[in-house]
């Protein structure tokens, strides 16, 4: 019995799709569900999403991997800000007013910057559409 996949007519090769034609973006959900849940888990669902993301990520050129790569650097670049908040935060938290207010939009653009990034990207994975720039460090 021969499987259809290594069969040498080409009719019987489009009856058996392969993997990344029946690979959906559940996944790619599912991750941007976690990181968005990073906010209330001290980055514990974010290093779940983040090994999903690289788990699954492919060389295939699906529309998927675009949104695991977005995954992957919103959680580096996500850590690079929270570090850099909490540098600043070392030097200037004991500077009434300006250093607390330095602080202050620092936490708020990281967060809004965050939100905003999980939930462009969500949005793109639930229409079924690729991240355009997956390497950006804005909003892809």
């Amino acid at each position: 019995m021969t499987d259809a996949r290594f069969s040498e007519d080409p009719a019987d090769r489009t009856a058996q799709p392969g993997y990344a034609e029946e690979r959906s973006g559940t996944t790619a959900i599912v991750c941007y569900g976690l990181m968005i849940a990073t906010l209330f888990t001290i980055y514990a669902t974010g290093l779940i999403a983040l090994i999903v993301a690289y788990v699954t990520r492919e060389e295939d050129g699906h529309w998927t991997n675009s949104h695991y790569t977005f995954v992957i650097r919103t959680f580096w670049i996500s850590i690079l800000y929270a570090l850099m908040t909490g540098i600043v935060t070392f030097f200037v938290w004991w500077i009434p007013l300006i250093g607390w207010a330095i602080i202050g939009l620092m936490g708020l653009y990281t967060a809004a910057w965050f939100i905003g990034r999980n939930v462009i990207g969500l949005l793109r994975a639930l229409e079924g559409k690729p991240i355009n720039n997956p390497q950006s460090w804005f909003f892809g």
